[in-house]
């Protein structure tokens, strides 16, 4: 896992980098360890709050069974830490980050608190999750396109489904619909725009042209569309990836323009939520009633 926290009391994932981690820990107890005469790297998990040790948090000396070298990652110790966070088997089993569903799944929960909070999410900070997904598509989806995802979404029960977090929510969103049509849509400005330009304009079918996605030429009825699909699960590294692919159809025949894998970040999307959240509360002392706005005239 690329994220830790500090705080067990706190469910915000932090990114984890040398410097995010040094920042917040201050360098001190109990997140530096001294053990068998050397220093071991402490944090807590953002979901279970359980401890998780920092690996090759400044030398990348580990290597994995292939004898590569492996990145700075965090992952679960199934022990206590002193001072910081005892272990938890129960929460370990249910952690978003530890033990993550393959998507696609059929298992639900009937866990109405999680339920709700999924659908609060998605009620109350749609912006938001429809910039999430633009942005991991690379695909600038209409508001009538968007507004049929939520509708999908919540008509196939996708609140109740195990894969589906907080943390993973534009993606386990974006991963239950079925092919997503992008005829006539236009693109969002990503890091993938130029490769989608070239793969739609390299395609049979469709080009990019006046800053929307259309057919080549008129005389036949293609389709374009955009799926998310082979979800993998990293148990090493507690990481998650999923490919962004793009078809186009024409005569009962599929071809696939378009295949790029990403990893899934678990704390870009939940992070914004809660910046949101900190700036509506600014105005929280605002009042729309004419003896309020009296006090300043």
């Amino acid at each position: 896992m690329d994220v830790f926290q500090i705080n067990k009391e706190d469910d915000r994932p932090i990114a984890l980098t040398v410097k995010n981690y040094e920042n917040k820990t201050r360098k001190t107890d109990p997140f530096y360890v001294e053990m068998k005469n050397e220093i071991k790297h402490f944090a807590i998990c953002p979901a279970c709050k359980n401890p998780i040790i920092v690996v090759n948090l400044y030398i990348d000396k580990t290597l994995d069974e292939n004898k590569n070298k492996m990145p700075m990652h965090a992952k679960h110790c199934k022990y206590d830490i002193k001072g910081l966070a005892e272990y938890s088997q129960a929460a370990y089993d249910n952690c978003s980050f530890a033990n993550p569903s393959k998507f696609g799944g059929a298992s639900k929960h009937n866990n109405k608190g999680r339920r709700n909070e999924i659908v609060s999410l998605i009620k109350e900070y749609p912006v938001i999750l429809y910039n999430e997904i633009r942005s991991i598509t690379g695909i600038d989806f209409t508001e009538n396109a968007f507004s049929y995802m939520i509708k999908n979404f919540i008509k196939s029960e996708g609140y109740y489904y195990k894969y589906i977090n907080k943390y993973n929510l534009p993606y386990s969103f974006l991963n239950m619909q079925k092919g997503i049509r992008l005829f006539n849509s236009q693109l969002y400005y990503s890091d993938k725009r130029k490769e989608l330009i070239k793969s739609i304009n390299d395609s049979k079918y469709f080009c990019y042209k006046n800053y929307k996605i259309v057919p080549k030429t008129k005389d036949g009825f293609y389709e374009i569309e955009l799926y998310l699909a082979n979800h993998n699960v990293d148990k090493e590294y507690e990481s998650e990836t999923i490919d962004v692919v793009i078809v186009e159809k024409f005569n009962g025949k599929v071809y696939e323009i378009f295949n790029r894998t990403i990893e899934i970040n678990l704390e870009k999307y939940i992070n914004t939520v809660d910046k949101q959240r900190r700036i509506n509360s600014l105005t929280d002392g605002i009042r729309i009633e004419d003896e309020y706005f009296s006090n300043f005239v």
